[in-house]
């Protein structure tokens, strides 16, 4: 479980897809990581299998491949990275799973006093019961607050330290990001009579 609150970022090294695919990543963690270890990568949560140094690698399985966008990566690609939850954590952003939805591309960026706005196309027609204007949804793996929702676009309004510290300033119209949709939003509407 994770809260969206991003802790570092990484940089895309490789992802080997023969076999059992394999991401590779380089980053510093804030704590120590070990082999089995679960790490929100862009969003995605992933399984650590061998360290060497500053280097990472996860499993990934088949449908995060075809549900993300990390096959979208290229070398040195900015990757936002979140340690697991801890019970003596704070819960500042929102529960987050780590399983993704699917994705969405950036429609556009436009950067206005004290906010960035970004405005998400998505094509799943069911996603639109699980945003809600002022709910929660992870975007790359960063809990953010949906400011406004229409038929096949929502919009989010980005601080300065959230765009500076994650991999949304690498991003551009037309690009694909991860996303999650709200997972208590999801439990309670699927909990209706």
């Amino acid at each position: 479980m994770f809260t969206g609150l991003i802790s570092g970022t990484g940089r895309f090294l490789s992802l080997d897809k023969s076999g059992d695919p394999v991401l590779k990543l380089e980053t510093e963690f804030s704590r120590k990581v070990a082999d089995g270890d679960s790490v929100a990568v862009n969003g995605s949560c992933l399984t650590v299998v061998k360290i060497t140094g500053d280097e990472y690698s996860f499993n990934v399985s088949r449908e995060t491949l075809e549900k993300t966008n990390l096959m979208d990566l290229r070398k040195g690609d900015l990757l936002n990275i979140e340690l697991p939850l801890t019970l003596q954590d704070l819960v500042s952003g929102h529960l987050v799973s780590g399983h993704i939805d699917g994705t969405a591309r950036v429609r556009s960026v436009k950067a206005s006093k004290g906010s960035i706005r970004f405005i998400f196309t998505y094509t799943c027609p069911e996603w639109r019961k699980y945003i809600v204007e002022k709910g929660s949804v992870a975007v790359n793996g960063i809990s953010l607050t949906v400011n406004e929702i229409l038929s096949s676009t929502f919009s989010v309004e980005v601080l300065p330290y959230t765009f500076d510290k994650t991999n949304l300033r690498t991003l551009s119209p037309g690009k694909r990001v991860n996303i999650e949709l709200d997972l208590v939003g999801k439990y309670l509407y699927n909990q209706r009579p």
